[in-house]
């Protein structure tokens, strides 16, 4: 496995090259790309994302804050007065994330003339290794939809003393299949980190046909009768790195922010045939009202001979240089900005 995962991103990072002398100054200059964000109570790391993905392609950036009381929609809010956000504040405790994340795609379509879009959480990171997010869609210009692989990124477990994001050291790249995820959540119990299973990819897509709407998650284009073929692949170049897990506090505040929001949108018309979306969130929630939530904390994150037994396996690893470059930008955004 560790062979063929060198080869892999020996072969990536010719690509991103590849991208970044293929893609002309001027197409890059000419294309609009608009990023859409959903948050909530994220002050920790809200900023840092809008940062470091304007520096990465981002042209605009259209944000909706779901009731935040954390200082999140104040960080929006100073964006928005530098021109570079729209913000809506949307304080629905349903928590109807394709609706919220599509309105914002067709406000970035319609009225801020997106050409590329891709939709962000507050706590995902898209890294392009060529530099800009643009590049690997307009060096491929027969593909309208390209999905991106998202890595979770994993902390060092000191019992609740973690320190964000100095212990986000462990970048699971080479996760465990998606379908023993499954079988864990059915457990009452489980010994193995959730987040060392592999996680549904992320789409980032041309607006040439007009917009194109999204499905639950942002893992995929949602067809209809009404929209016409697209052609889609796998992106080379951009890989998402996943934060869900920042300290204890955060993941409380998480597990009940989402429980709640995920809880009342499977209570409605929309969400009843969708139950099978957000089961990780559902198993956090439930863990949450037991009062267990710290075990699950625990088991979340790697101690010692887990990571040992993990890195010798090549499931995760402790030396991707992307994940090194975002825990310094997470830590100083406004340094690295002007670095």
């Amino acid at each position: 496995m560790k062979m063929f995962c060198l080869l892999n991103k020996s072969v990536n990072l010719l690509l991103g090259k590849y991208y970044q002398v293929v893609v002309s100054k001027k197409a890059v200059k000419q294309s609009k790309l608009v990023m859409t964000l959903l948050a909530r109570d994220e002050a920790d790391i809200i900023e840092a994302n809008i940062l470091f993905h304007l520096s990465r392609g981002v042209d605009f950036i259209v944000a909706t804050d779901n009731g935040s009381s954390d200082g999140t929609a104040d960080i929006l809010r100073k964006y928005e007065k530098r021109g570079v956000l729209h913000l809506i504040h949307e304080p629905s405790r349903v928590f109807d994330q394709a609706a919220w994340v599509n309105r914002m795609g067709r406000i970035a379509h319609n009225q801020y003339g997106a050409d590329l879009v891709f939709h962000c959480d507050a706590d995902e990171f898209w890294y392009p290794g060529s530099g800009s997010l643009k590049n690997e869609l307009l060096a491929r210009p027969l593909v309208d939809v390209l999905s991106a692989k998202v890595v979770n990124v994993i902390l060092r477990n000191r019992n609740g003393e973690e320190r964000f994001p100095f212990d986000a050291i462990y970048a699971a790249t080479n996760p465990l299949p998606k379908s023993r995820k499954k079988s864990q959540l059915s457990q009452d119990r489980h010994e193995t980190s959730l987040l060392l299973y592999k996680h549904a990819g992320k789409v980032i897509y041309k607006l040439r046909k007009g917009y194109l709407p999204v499905g639950w998650g942002n893992h995929s284009i949602r067809m209809s009768k009404e929209l016409s073929s697209y052609y889609s692949g796998t992106s080379h170049d951009i890989n998402v790195f996943h934060f869900p897990v920042r300290g204890f506090g955060q993941f409380v505040k998480r597990t009940a922010n989402h429980g709640e929001g995920h809880q009342n949108f499977h209570g409605t018309a929309a969400g009843a045939g969708l139950s099978d979306k957000g089961l990780l969130n559902k198993k956090w929630y439930e863990i949450y009202k037991s009062g267990k939530l710290f075990d699950e904390f625990n088991r979340l994150n790697m101690t010692e001979s887990e990571a040992k037994k993990r890195l010798d396996t090549g499931v995760i690893t402790t030396k991707d240089r992307r994940l090194q470059v975002l825990v310094d930008f997470i830590a100083h955004p406004q340094r690295n900005l002007t670095s």
